[in-house]
């Protein structure tokens, strides 16, 4: 892509102008220079020296092999070449250093450098140069590979001469920037010149005929191949960024893309701290490092480094299913009576009428028509010293209703300050704020793939006051209370993506209620016949749950896939289940339209354009499925 706000001028600093110079005085730079359109000029760093001798280096300091270039001739040919040419505004230019230990040079950093009005070049000799030059004026350190070089005259002129060929008139054509390798990620095509056959091989049939179309489609086609065949580095780039271009997804409750980020992370660790965490040698104690690391950041993104002990699981499920089969079995004294909402995850719900056979009571506390647990209810369901443990979920996940949980909590206290308080944070973690303090929850759980993190971990935060008993037996991992070697990669990745949300969360927050808005007023203002069952206030940005009554929402779904757009029906992990949303049933929705109820779910990863795309797709859609509706409904 051709830039409209492009570099015209190169300073390159050597000890041998001549040599730079030469390769500037022919062909294609060369035409670029005498019209008028790039300006390089070499200058001879020796020329700046103010050694009697001419020296340009010296030994360094603590011994060793070879010269190092000193500082002052390199700064006072800088200033000269910049006195030489100032810049209009005074900023100083851009200064590339060619070093083996910069940043691979690719198309892509030249057409970054390319959007400099100007550009200083320094060129290394002998064992490099003073440090102090690259602390100073360097901007930038740049290498063309891992390999070593006499110097750094012949990356410098490589640079120079590709940064150039993207200044406009440097060549014929604008078509030329774009249809050659590594300018959109794939190799270029194969090239053909008369005559139609040499050496027995003849031209593609194709590219005689004169058809343009075809000619386009088998140069895409030969480029896919021969990238594939000499680079499938990049071809894999390519079929991933075709994926995505054409991916318009908004599943993101029900998981998340794995951000690149997190695969690197795990990968690291994968490779360099491989052993068992609980070894005794070094190699174990280190991965035990990593593990404890990642421990306690997470503890203290949810505010509870001082307050209690965060375990790692394969995911929420287990945390919830460890608060109603572990923990309650820890703490018998509590008593057997148990309150969960009715808008429970099914890992909560059913973990908790699971103990019906043990003994225990389980109340199902109403809510109302925003989704929110009615707290006059509530109050009148605690049994002081027999409710043992009262669970919320902070941020349900097929409408995005939050729930009152410090004001929740706040009662349980005041009415029976032995009962346990559990929340499952799985849709509020790193995009509204989870503090177990303010939340006052004795233990909270999580999911790694809700939040660009790696499937097969979450974790479970537990208070010093509660009790635990394991779920798992075997070599005592976790404390003792969680058999089984930990899958550190996955929880470093967890660590990563982690701190990535939760630091971004507040700049997030905007823009994903911006995606919301857009869907939302699409879809009040293009159709007659919905109901958004997601709240007004007190609702995650990250969900919208909306039905479109006599419409089957699978349906939708599915008219929706064919245009790559991806939403849900109700919560993924039971969505598989015949049974109408149980969450939309305890809110008082009639079955008309849980039955065309569909939830759309944000993630920072989508865009605007993206949203403005789905939903006017949507409601396009919705009105076609409607009107083949009313046409069956006529017959």
């Amino acid at each position: 892509m051709i830039l409209h706000k492009l570099m015209k001028r190169i300073d390159i600093l050597t000890l041998f102008p001549e040599m730079c110079n030469a390769a500037f005085s022919q062909s294609i730079v060369a035409r670029a220079i005498k019209a008028g359109h790039l300006e390089i000029d070499c200058h001879q760093i020796r020329d700046y020296t103010e050694d009697r001798q001419g020296k340009v280096d010296d030994y360094p300091y603590g011994g060793g092999p070879g010269l190092v270039m000193s500082y002052q001739p390199i700064r006072s040919a800088f200033n000269a070449a910049v006195e030489k040419h100032p810049a209009a505004n005074g900023e100083k230019p851009y200064t590339i250093y060619m070093s083996p230990q910069g940043t691979p040079f690719t198309q892509t950093v030249a057409k970054r450098l390319a959007e400099k009005e100007r550009l200083v070049i320094i060129c290394g000799h002998y064992e490099g140069i003073d440090e102090r030059v690259i602390e100073d004026i360097v901007d930038e350190e740049i290498s063309l590979g891992d390999f070593v070089l006499t110097g750094g005259e012949i990356p410098a002129m490589a640079v120079a001469d590709c940064v150039a060929r993207l200044v406009p008139g440097v060549l014929a054509s604008d078509e030329a920037y774009e249809k050659e390798s590594h300018s959109d990620i794939l190799l270029e095509y194969a090239q053909y010149t008369r005559p139609e056959t040499i050496a027995g091989i003849t031209v593609p049939e194709v590219l005689l005929k004169g058809n343009h179309a075809d000619i386009e489609r088998w140069r895409l086609e030969n480029a896919i191949e021969r990238t594939g065949r000499k680079r499938p580095d990049l071809l894999e780039k390519y079929v991933r960024r075709e994926r995505e271009k054409n991916l318009y997804y908004f599943d993101n409750s029900a998981t998340t893309r794995q951000w690149d980020v997190v695969t690197d992370r795990m990968d690291s660790v994968s490779d360099a701290v491989f052993a068992n965490p609980s070894s005794l040698h070094r190699a174990g104690f280190d991965a035990e490092k990593e593990l404890n690391a990642a421990r306690s950041t997470i503890l203290s993104l949810i505010g509870g480094s001082d307050s209690g002990s965060l375990y790692f699981t394969s995911g929420a499920t287990e945390a919830n299913n460890w608060v109603f089969r572990g923990i309650l079995g820890a703490n018998p004294r509590l008593g057997k009576h148990v309150i969960i909402s009715a808008v429970e995850h099914p890992s909560v719900t059913e973990s908790a009428l699971s103990l019906k056979e043990y003994g225990y009571e389980i109340d199902t506390a109403p809510v109302d028509r925003d989704g929110r647990v009615n707290l006059e209810k509530l109050t009148e369901m605690i049994r002081p010293g027999e409710t043992a443990l009262v669970s919320v979920m902070h941020v349900n996940s097929e409408t995005g209703s939050i729930q009152p949980v410090e004001e929740i909590s706040n009662l349980v206290r005041k009415l029976s300050p032995g009962t346990l308080i559990h929340c499952d944070c799985v849709q509020s973690f790193g995009k509204i704020e989870v503090n177990v303090k303010k939340l006052g929850a004795d233990m909270i759980s999580a999911s790694a793939h809700k939040i660009h993190g790696p499937r097969g971990t979450g974790f479970l935060y537990a208070d010093k006051r509660v009790k635990i008993k394991p779920l798992l037996y075997g070599g005592g991992q976790e404390g003792g209370f969680r058999s089984g070697t930990e899958n550190l990669p996955a929880i470093c990745g967890f660590e990563t993506a982690a701190l990535k949300i939760c630091e971004n969360q507040a700049a997030n927050l905007p823009e994903v209620q911006e995606m919301k808005k857009i869907f939302t007023e699409a879809i009040q203002s293009g159709l007659r016949t919905y109901v958004i069952n997601s709240p007004e206030e007190n609702c995650s940005p990250y969900i919208l749950n909306v039905s479109f009554p006599g419409l089957r929402a699978e349906v939708v779904l599915h008219t929706l896939e064919q245009y790559g757009i991806y939403v849900s029906v109700g919560s993924a992990c039971s969505s598989h289940k015949k049974n109408r949303s149980t969450v939309l049933t305890a809110m008082g929705v009639n079955n008309k339209v849980i039955d065309g109820a569909i939830r759309i779910s944000f993630s920072a990863d989508n865009t605007l354009s993206q949203c403005e795309y789905a939903s006017k797709i949507l409601v396009k859609e919705i009105k076609n499925l409607y009107a083949v509706h009313s046409r069956v409904n006529k017959r």
